[in-house]
């Protein structure tokens, strides 16, 4: 591992990237490439044989996880070639311009084009998997419903409300198509694009509410209300007054939560709300209150998977990657006879859809379009087997040489019991398909004939087909270049695997070449500026789960730890036994002069004695400096008068000669206001400040725990998957960065590892950058101002500024921070009182419990330390990360003395606390569990903390998602509820789609929704309810995550200007080095990734530079959650080539896009669902901003590089490598080489 303060960069490599030139163009010259020298590389890489395969998504959906599962078993084999459109050509370049391929997966979701999708298909003819047109219907619930009742699959009874003239399509094609695939003719015009449904003449409610008549249609109780949209998740469920009545809302999944109870509902909206439409369904009766969710990959394939029921509580059950927990089952023959329907019926061959299941029959609740399977990898292989047989059988029909033997086949996988190849089907299911294919809607299907594609590949050069004429650069590999214009016979009648063409608006062509089609006006190609590919990124990434971090302050004035400066005036560190050594010899003389508090002392060589030996032990000792009096003072000076603020506007900068030095002068300042104590040097030697005292910090924990080597590959694996769909080239040159911290270069090192491929790395693979990613205290004066303002946030009368994350129904601050102290009181007693028992009479009763007691144990050991043992291993048998009952113990009476004997509460010790419970619900469930349950004596005698703790709206029934300690009120309702008919009865809604307009306390959760985050389970396993006793747990939890989000992200500053300023003091460096990797891509001829590994401060300081450095964003501050562990933030450079004359210098464009993730974050730890290796999943980036011009992300960076003024060193000077003979350590060669602080004469300069 390498311990680099710079990096070296070839000259040669780097060319003037322009970021100065303002124009508008992002095009940039690049005469030093070669041409040749590209296109000898696109002909020496093996071109794919059977064709390219487009995917034709928003990168959300088209790079997540199980597509990209897919996507590279295509790949695997080199068969085909990959292009992901991305997002920057689909939304922002011209059909023309997309690339050309020859088999598309395209579909919609929230923010897709569907309608220029469209017009591409129509355009270029490839082969399409799903139906583009066809998608449309999937907007109209109305009009899903109506086409399965053409192709006789079983809905549940309904009326419906039609306010609005009825379901309309949105062209007389569209409505053709539709008619010739199902049979639907929508009610209107003629033409069949509908809307001519007249209104109802009366909608009404009967039977003392319990049912709705249209028109003299009648429909009872229990129903389902839907909006007709089925983009609209507003859904609602009515119980008759026979079972209690009310009803429940669904909606989309917010937190842990997809539907909430509601006694309010009574009257339908269609009956309030005058001009509504809506359509009233059946509720159904649902076995085991699970309802089937069901996905098809052509049709004779389909996977099913069971899920509890969302009416049943509401409660989402997840696993460790944060998918909702599903289990497989098998469909009856009618079920995937209902499947083969769907998917020929609505033409998408990739298609999920629910069922549920009543008494012996099945009926289709919703389809849902494109939908993959999450996390299963027999799926993934099953899946990409159909595809791929898919594709071959259409190149080969194209080409012509489709088997004869080959349209008796299916690519449906043997293996599969209830959908096996065709040609081993069971009589009664072969008969059985054949009645369906005989119904009219399948003839009509049946005679849609599949038109062959104009453009196919040649092994050979020959002429192009007049629709295409140059192939174009993809965003992965390179395509094959030759297309031919061979039309193939028209697809065997029998094939069984052959579905109906797209449905493409679009005269049909005969399938073999005629004069005519030399008369057909040729498509132009793509424009070569619009094909985009991915460069380069340049990730920062935040180090994977650790221990908790804990520390203990102290200050002395005294000579012997002055020494431990070692002549430094800045913050120093010490590591390793012989440094700590020394600490506790100052300890020791500290003692014998009787100058600082004896208690402290005492408490120090206690924490030295017990941790010194333990890996990550260090101690910082910071120099405070004070204001000289004026008897202080040195003859001649003057105390210093208030300073003006140092940050300066780059315009202002730019004005005169008279402003830059102002500016230079400003930013050379170290003191805003200096007032009371600063731990900075530079304001000390500015301000002409004496040594008043020194802070003394032994800190310990934040080691790599097991699950981090599982995060981190994961990382690695996810990141490599990807770069293999976006451009391989980039594995190549990949270079990997890290701070010093142990979790840091851990997290690298396995990332490294996975992401290359390689199951050991060279040794000095992983540079250590301090001066980037370690700690810095250019800030550490303005983050002391931003600290006191905070704790005057927490006073009582001051509300939660609109800026913060804080929920609408919570109370103020202080109110909060009460509880919590009150909460803490109640476990400190509860914690106590399970200790003695353990230690008590008591344990021999807990050992009884576990599951075997060994015989005949040595007589050496006392029979209550082996009765302590076993009760202990009865509770939790395994311990992880180093720890035991003893540091679980002593852990949280630390918290305990700082929130319950202290007068007030440190902002600080809101994130310990919350870092704490994380923690143990993690790695140490059963042990926290069992030490906070307290006994029912306990609970009547803090009956008051309940009192108090209701003013927290956690344990009250709200309109905000309810948590966990909810869950288990409900499960205490009155007999009423808890037998009311939601509970016993389950119905489904549809789960993709865009989110739904919802109740303002849910809109506060949007941005878990927008990342996909981990939010927890309403259960620990699949049939146990919360416990009841653990409610206060819960509440604290839930108490101390909403103080976390309120101050964490505020210690990097609270107005923008704070947040900016201390964000360059801080992550400037590293700013800088960001920059500096952009315009090496840019320049270089090959591709290339940076990783950059570090902590949570630079990622929130780096976050801070962007959003208030004045780049545009897609999402607001508050939208963005907490940045865990593995949190990224990722700049990705796109490229396009200009095509230009061969006498001309080439010339390219550069896009830049910034993502984001939240890493490894889970909405309720103590409820997520884990196994042994305590790891959470991994949150998807999604994207921070849009595609924006290169330069001008590049200028809007830079153009904050001189608004501060870093000082010369500010990073702490680790002694212990820097003067190791000071502690009696060996002085090494290379030590003494660099035994100069390496950052002394460091120039943050450009």
């Amino acid at each position: 591992m390498q311990h680099r303060e710079s990096r070296s960069r070839a000259s040669g490599q780097r060319r003037i990237s322009h970021h100065a030139a303002s124009g508008a163009s992002s095009g940039s010259p690049a005469s030093e490439r070669s041409m040749a020298t590209r296109d000898g590389k696109e002909s020496e890489s093996k071109k794919a044989p059977l064709g390219i395969i487009g995917v034709c998504a928003l990168d959300t959906k088209a790079r997540s996880k199980p597509s990209r599962n897919i996507l590279n078993r295509l790949i695997a084999n080199q068969e085909f070639d990959v292009i992901i459109f991305g997002d920057k050509v689909i939304l922002d370049e011209e059909v023309e311009n997309w690339p050309i391929c020859d088999f598309l997966i395209s579909f919609f979701s929230d923010g897709f084009p569907l309608d220029k999708a469209i017009a591409y298909a129509k355009l270029r003819k490839p082969f399409c998997v799903n139906d583009l047109p066809m998608q449309t219907v999937l907007w109209d619930r109305r009009i899903c419903l109506s086409i399965l009742d053409q192709l006789n699959v079983p809905t549940p009874k309904r009326v419906e409300v039609n306010r609005d003239g009825g379901p309309t399509v949105p062209s007389a094609e569209l409505a053709q198509i539709l008619y010739e695939r199902t049979g639907v003719k929508l009610d209107g015009p003629e033409d069949g694009t509908g809307g001519g449904i007249a209104p109802p003449k009366q909608v009404e409610v009967a039977d003392d509410g319990d049912t709705i008549v249209v028109d003299g249609q009648r429909l009872s109780k229990p129903f389902v209300e839907k909006p007709v949209s089925g983009e609209d998740h507003n859904i609602h469920i009515y119980f008759p007054r026979s079972a209690g009545g009310g009803g429940r809302r669904l909606f989309r999944k917010v937190n842990n939560k997809s539907s909430e109870q509601d006694d309010s509902l009574d009257i339908p909206r269609a009956v309030t709300e005058e001009g509504s439409s809506y359509i009233y369904e059946q509720f159904l009766r649902v076995e085991n209150s699970e309802d089937v969710k069901a996905y098809t990959v052509g049709p004779d394939f389909c996977h099913a998977e069971t899920r509890k029921s969302p009416v049943v509580d509401g409660l989402v059950k997840r696993n460790p990657n944060g998918k909702e927990i599903r289990y497989v089952t098998s469909l009856t023959k009618e079920e995937a006879a209902m499947a083969a329907r769907i998917t020929e019926g609505f033409g998408q061959r990739v298609c999920g859809f629910d069922l549920l299941r009543t008494g012996d029959k099945s009926y289709v609740i919703d389809v849902n379009g494109w939908s993959f399977v999450k996390d299963n990898n027999d799926y993934y292989d099953k899946c990409a087997g159909i595809l791929r047989q898919m594709f071959i059988r259409e190149r080969q029909r194209r080409d012509g040489t489709l088997p004869t033997s080959e349209s008796n086949e299916t690519s449906a996988p043997q293996e599969i019991p209830h959908r096996a190849r065709k040609n081993t089907l069971s009589a009664s299911h072969r008969s059985g398909l054949k009645s369906i294919l005989k119904s009219p809607s399948m003839s009509r299907i049946a005679g849609h004939v599949h038109v062959p594609h104009p453009h196919i590949h040649h092994r050979t050069h020959g002429s192009m087909s007049p629709d295409i004429s140059h192939m174009t650069t993809p965003i992965t590999s390179p395509p094959s270049l030759e297309r031919g214009t061979i039309g193939g016979p028209s697809p065997t009648p029998g094939a069984p695997d052959l579905l109906p063409p797209p449905a493409v608006p679009e005269t049909a062509e005969p399938p073999v070449k005629s004069a005519s089609d030399q008369d057909i006006a040729p498509a132009p190609a793509p424009a070569s500026k619009a094909q985009w590919k991915l460069k380069g990124v340049v990730s920062v990434i935040r180090h994977a789960d650790r221990t908790p971090k804990q520390k203990i302050k102290f200050s002395f004035h005294t000579k012997p730890f002055v020494d431990l400066l070692k002549g430094h005036q800045e913050e120093v560190l010490l590591t390793g036994e012989p440094a700590l050594q020394s600490v506790q010899e100052a300890v020791r003389k500290a003692l014998e002069e009787g100058e600082e508090d004896v208690e402290k002392l005492h408490s120090l060589r206690n924490a030295l004695n017990k941790r010194s030996g333990w890996p990550g032990t260090k101690v910082q000792i910071k120099p405070m400096f004070r204001k000289r009096t004026k008897e202080e003072m040195p003859e001649g000076l003057e105390l210093p008068s208030e300073l003006s603020a140092k940050v300066i506007s780059p315009d202002e900068a730019k004005t005169t000669p008279e402003a830059s030095e102002k500016l230079k002068e400003w930013g050379e300042k170290r003191s805003d206001s200096i007032s009371g104590m600063t731990l900075s040097r530079i304001s000390a030697a500015e301000n002409n400040l004496i040594l008043d005292k020194l802070q003394l910090i032994i800190k310990w924990g934040g080691e790599p725990t097991h699950s981090a080597r599982y995060q981190a590959h994961d990382l690695g694996e996810n990141l490599r998957n990807d770069m293999l769909l976006m451009n391989r080239e980039a594995l190549d040159d990949v270079r990997v960065f890290s701070s010093s911290e142990r979790r840091s270069t851990t997290s690298a090192q396995i990332f490294a590892s996975t992401f290359l491929n390689e199951q050991e790395l060279d040794p000095d693979f992983i540079t250590v950058r301090k001066d980037l990613l370690d700690d810095s205290n250019a800030a550490k004066d303005e983050m002391d101002k931003v600290k006191k303002k905070l704790k005057i946030l927490l006073r009582q009368g001051n509300k939660a500024p609109p800026q913060f994350a804080w929920p609408d129904d919570m109370p103020e601050p202080f109110i909060v921070v009460r509880n919590v102290v009150e909460l803490m009181k109640f476990h400190r007693k509860v914690m106590n009182h399970n200790f003695t028992k353990l230690r008590s009479g008591a344990a021999a009763s807990l050992a009884g419990v576990a599951k075997s007691v060994p015989e005949g144990a040595s007589g050496s050991v006392s029979s209550g330390v082996q009765a302590q043992v076993q009760a202990i291993n009865s509770i939790q048998s395994r311990w992880c990360s180093g720890e035991d009952p003893d540091l679980f113990r002593e852990r949280w009476e630390k918290l305990f003395k700082e929130f319950c004997d202290e007068e007030k509460v440190d902002p600080s010790k809101i994130s310990e606390l919350y870092d704490t419970m994380k923690f143990d619900a993690l790695h140490n469930r059963q042990f926290l569990e069992w030490v906070f349950t307290p006994d029912e004596s306990l609970l009547e005698e803090e009956a008051v903390v309940d009192t108090a703790i209701k003013t927290d709206p956690s344990s009250a029934k709200s309109s905000g998602p309810p948590s966990p300690t909810e869950a288990a009120h409900d499960t205490k309702e009155p007999t009423s509820d808890k037998h009311n008919i939601a509970h016993r009865m389950s119905f489904r809604r549809k789960s993709e789609a865009a989110p739904a307009q919802v109740r303002p306390s849910l809109a506060s959760y949007h941005h878990e929704s927008y990342f996909n985050l981990f939010e927890g389970i309403g259960s620990r396993h699949s049939k146990a309810k919360p416990d009841k006793r653990l409610e206060k747990l819960r509440s604290l939890y839930k108490l101390c995550k909403v103080l976390f989000d309120y101050i964490g992200p505020q210690e990097y500053g609270i107005t923008d200007a704070e947040k900016l300023e201390i964000g360059l003091l801080t992550s400037l460096p590293l700013l800088k080095e960001i920059v500096k990797d952009l315009e090496e891509v840019q320049a270089s001829e090959d591709a290339k990734a940076f990783f950059y590994f570090t902590k949570e401060s630079h990622i929130y300081t780096l976050l801070n530079c962007i959003l208030e450095g004045g780049i545009q964003t897609k999402i607001q501050r508050n939208a963005i959650p907490e940045l865990d562990y593995l949190s990224q933030i990722c700049f990705e450079l796109f490229e396009s080539q200009n095509a230009t004359q061969a006498d001309e210098p080439e010339s390219f464009n550069y896009s830049i896009r910034i993502s984001i993730s939240p890493g490894c974050h889970t909405f309720a730890p103590l409820d997520v669902q884990l196994d042994s290796k305590h790891c959470i999943g991994i949150a998807q980036r999604r994207s921070l901003t849009s595609h924006h011009d290169w330069k001008t992300v590049i200028g809007t960076l830079r153009a904050k590089f001189h608004t501060v003024k870093l000082p010369k060193s500010f990073v702490a000077i680790n002694l212990s490598e820097k003067v190791p003979q000071a502690f009696g350590e060996p002085v090494p060669n290379e030590k003494v080489a660099n035994a100069r602080n390496p950052y002394d004469d460091q120039s943050m300069e450009d």
